[in-house]
């Protein structure tokens, strides 16, 4: 699991995510004050996914886990979803980039698949 440090408490970010195959993801994660969380929308290949919350789980790519070869992990220590601006730079919520590996063993542990 490759953590994300870079992300800050500006409500738009941009970053590319370099995969462990040397592929890049592009990835903008955003704040909506409105609705008091964080989303992202990322480009993989010919794959565009737009306006997904940000939500504590194992593998937030899990719907893509036979189209992509990663994931996406949000956790946090207290269990509270994301609501502020501040959950990243705080520390409160982190974000990891799995591996395909990691994802099955997400499925084969979590999931029971």
């Amino acid at each position: 699991m490759q953590e994300i440090t870079t992300i800050t408490s500006s409500p738009k970010q941009r970053m590319t995510l370099i995969l462990e195959n040397n592929e890049t993801v592009d990835f903008k994660l955003y704040y909506l004050g409105r609705q008091q969380s964080w989303f992202y929308d990322f480009t993989y290949n010919n794959l565009t996914v737009n306006c997904s919350r940000v939500t504590l789980t194992p593998n937030a790519l899990r719907q893509f886990k036979h189209i992509i070869p990663f994931g996406i992990s949000f956790s946090s220590d207290d269990e509270v979803e994301p609501f502020s601006i501040d959950d990243f730079v705080s520390g409160r919520i982190r974000m990891y980039v799995l591996t395909k590996e990691e994802v099955q063993q997400i499925e084969l542990e979590i999931f029971n698949l």
